[in-house]
């Protein structure tokens, strides 16, 4: 993967960069986990763990890493970190703590978590923009609510 693969308008160019040198040092390690997990327990009498979903988390990661990953089925492929979080936190639960990449792959995990965390205050404060932007009016008892418009259209009225 490549840094301007990561598409995200909250994401600046040297994150996008630092996620991309991360992602392209661990993610065969974190392939070869989750083959070495998903062998082990299809061989297992008992799993312990949902075999499906550990494969479609491999698959959504080849597809994250070729930027073709579809949030959803109208959706341009693309890497998307939020995807990608919650991917490798799925890896994260199945490493082993002595595994030599568990360091690295926390690493990019970390990574994944700031730009997440950001990217939401980010929105959050577009919504609080939009948001502060809505007239208000005092309504009885000198209460100040919203406009008459925006109560109408959520129902309250």
């Amino acid at each position: 993967m490549i840094a301007t693969e990561v598409k995200n308008g909250f994401v600046t160019e040297s994150r996008a960069q630092r996620i991309a040198d991360r992602w392209n040092a661990v993610y065969s390690a974190m392939r070869a986990i989750l083959d070495d997990v998903i062998k082990a327990q299809r061989g297992a009498e008992r799993p312990t763990l949902d075999v499906a979903r550990l494969e479609r988390v491999r698959r959504e990661m080849g597809q994250q890493d070729r930027a073709t990953f579809k949030a959803c089925t109208h959706s341009p492929g693309a890497f998307s970190i939020s995807h990608a979080f919650s991917q490798v936190r799925r890896v994260v639960t199945v490493t082993s703590i002595g595994h030599p990449d568990a360091g690295a792959i926390l690493r990019l995990c970390a990574e994944l978590a700031d730009a997440v965390a950001e990217e939401g205050i980010a929105r959050r404060a577009e919504w609080e923009a939009e948001r502060a932007t809505v007239p208000v009016q005092p309504v009885d008892g000198g209460r100040r609510e919203r406009a008459d418009s925006e109560q109408t259209e959520r129902g309250t009225r």
